[in-house]
């Protein structure tokens, strides 16, 4: 497994960690949707079983756009990292602030 790969992972997990310590935040889930256990599962699957870590990262950053989690500047950090290794780039207008061009 490349260095990139384990730092990706290992990253998942801590962050994965920081959100499952937050299940205050269950009671912002409606029953219409998975529950916060489930999600809490569904990453774990994702991360270790699966190797699935772009998916867990998608599902990551969207779970936090909706709920109020509140993260670590370190696992903050950790997510920006994993965003920059796996070259993800934002198409949201008001980030084209940010945009480097060549």
């Amino acid at each position: 497994m490349n260095c990139q790969i384990k730092q990706i992972e290992r990253n998942l997990l801590e962050i994965l960690f920081e959100l499952k310590e937050q299940s205050d935040v269950s009671s912002f889930f409606s029953d219409k949707e998975l529950s916060f256990e489930e999600l809490v599962k569904q990453l774990e699957e994702y991360i270790s079983l699966a190797g699935e870590y772009a998916i867990a990262y998608e599902v990551i950053v969207c779970t936090l756009e909706k709920y109020p989690f509140k993260l670590s500047g370190k696992c903050s950090v950790r997510l920006l990292e994993i965003g920059l290794i796996m070259g993800y780039k934002t198409d949201r207008e008001e980030d084209l602030l940010y945009q480097i061009k060549s």
